[in-house]
């Protein structure tokens, strides 16, 4: 490196293995500091884009959206449902963020994989061109429940996206077994659903196997 340049966190950053790169965003970026219109949105940035591009080629005209937490990624959400494509987010969570969604975010107050839970969204996306969104309850018995109930809203062509798998390949023992874990087992059972690696082209992805497209006939 030229010594005459001046130092930068890119600069002072090269030598960093991948596995230091993902602890270090984990713990200084995607808690602290990844916000849209202000407000927090706890996401990998690199996901977030290729979400955008899936909603852009696929055009469904309902996300829903399990986890919401303070509702960032629900603003990004209604924002991209309003630009590259048209239609609504259902957003799930166990308690309403201090926040007025706009008009096209509809949320449920509730547990994901509780049967009124899952009806109350069953009548919402009914009829409608669906594609969803995981990063609620991170328990592998939990996301595998959500894969059998929400599934067979998801339309084919359409992405079911299993969000934060990373904690398994991470090995973060308070996560463990996750998301990753509850992918295996459902696509183990279920044919209705194929990984998109062409999706994980950024390699720094926190949905690591969790791109799911339906393939459903």
């Amino acid at each position: 490196m030229n010594n005459d340049l001046p130092p930068t966190p890119l600069g002072r950053s090269l030598d960093m293995s991948l596995r230091e790169w993902i602890e270090y965003y984990q713990g200084n970026v995607a808690m602290k500091q990844v916000h849209y219109r202000g407000v927090p949105t706890w996401k990998n940035v690199f996901d977030l884009w290729v979400i955008q591009e899936i909603i852009h080629e696929t055009q469904p005209g309902i996300v829903i959206e399990i986890g919401c937490k303070f509702g960032g990624t629900t603003l990004w959400l209604s924002d991209m449902m309003k630009t590259v494509a048209s239609g609504s987010v259902i957003s799930v969570d166990l308690k309403r963020p201090q926040m007025d969604f706009p008009e096209n975010v509809q949320f449920i107050e509730g547990n994901s994989i509780a049967s009124e839970t899952v009806a109350q969204v069953q009548g919402l996306c009914g009829g409608h061109r669906t594609m969803l969104m995981a990063d609620g309850n991170h328990a592998a018995e939990h996301v595998f429940e959500e894969l059998v109930l929400y599934g067979p809203m998801v339309a084919p062509g359409c992405y079911f996206v299993v969000e934060d798998g990373i904690v398994d390949l991470m090995d973060w023992p308070q996560y463990q077994p996750g998301p990753l874990a509850a992918v295996q087992r459902f696509l183990a059972e279920s044919s209705d659903f194929e990984i998109d690696g062409d999706r994980e082209k950024f390699i720094l992805t926190y949905a690591s196997a969790g791109f799911l497209k339906c393939v459903r006939p």
